[in-house]
């Protein structure tokens, strides 16, 4: 079921998105309604589960998570959905992200570690888990886009 937004929906969507930080009084006023308008909008929203969390963005660089990685990994025949078989995978801190794809690769994570070394023990932790057969990995030498600025909301 997809849910019906309008244009305010989007409006709030799209500021949200650019800044979650913003005050109510000025997103209503930026959006162009009343502040209680939009605190009844923000509460449909977040209850149907459209706004699902509010986020910091983390320059992982400047805390000492120098390495963005990309890891991709084949597993097991049929075990990249058991998620009884993923949890010891899921429980590495060092992965930002853990994706099922299609095509080549079974499973491809993001990962942010501090140097080489760092990322050697987290590539022999993947080699321990059972359901991991073979892992590649490939170091992102500069993000031209980041996550944070995906922004479908924005009328070009």
């Amino acid at each position: 079921m997809t849910n019906k937004l309008d244009e305010i929906d989007l409006a709030i969507l799209a500021s949200l998105r650019e800044n979650a930080k913003a005050s109510v009084k000025d997103l209503a006023k930026r959006i162009g309604v009343h502040p209680n308008t939009l605190l009844q909008r923000l509460k449909k929203l977040e209850n149907n589960g459209i706004i699902t969390k509010y986020v910091a963005e983390v320059d992982y660089a400047k805390v000492g998570l120098d390495l963005h990685v990309i890891i991709m990994m084949k597993v097991k025949r049929g075990r990249a959905g058991d998620m009884d078989q993923l949890k010891e995978l899921l429980r590495i801190k060092e992965l930002e992200a853990v994706y099922a794809t299609t095509g080549n690769w079974d499973l491809i994570s993001v990962a942010r570690v501090k140097n080489r070394e760092h990322l050697l023990e987290v590539i022999q932790r993947l080699g321990k888990v059972p359901i991991i057969t073979k892992t590649t990995s490939h170091l992102v030498l500069f993000a031209y886009k980041n996550p944070y600025q995906y922004n479908p909301f924005v009328q070009d």
